[in-house]
Parts: C-alpha cells; structure tokens; sequence
C-alpha cells in the first residue's frame, strides 16, 4: 500500500481498473457460486425422504386420501 503515494498518476489509473476488473470478476464467482449453492440446498431437500402424517399428506394434496390395499 505504501507504493501507492509513489506512483504516477496514469500508474494509480492503471491500478484502478485493473483492481476494479479484478474485484468485478470475484463478485460475479462468488455470485455464481451462491446461485450454485441454492441449487444444492434445493435438491437436498427435493431428494431428502420425509415422514408425513396423513393430515400433512393430505394438506400438501388438498384432498382427503384413502389408502387401499391392492
């Protein structure tokens, strides 16, 4: 940091947009790896076998169930 009060001005422009590109580069990683992250979750859970009552089972339907034997 301390080079920084010894460089030309066209040198601190340089240094300016290179670090600009550089921090803009890792947003979009880290953006990319939040979305690639929410995926994750959400096929954990989509994959993940749950234990339901009937009354759960038959909220998430919206009608009664009735199980019958084959």
């Amino acid at each position: 940091m301390s080079d920084l009060k010894h460089q030309t001005l066209e040198q601190l422009r340089e240094s300016k947009q290179r670090y600009e590109r550089s921090i803009s580069y890792f947003e979009s990683e880290a953006n990319n790896q939040r979305e690639r992250l929410k995926w994750i979750n959400h096929y954990l859970h989509a994959k993940t076998p749950q234990e339901l009552t009937m009354q759960e089972i038959e909220h998430r339907l919206g009608h009664k169930v009735i199980i019958k034997e084959d």
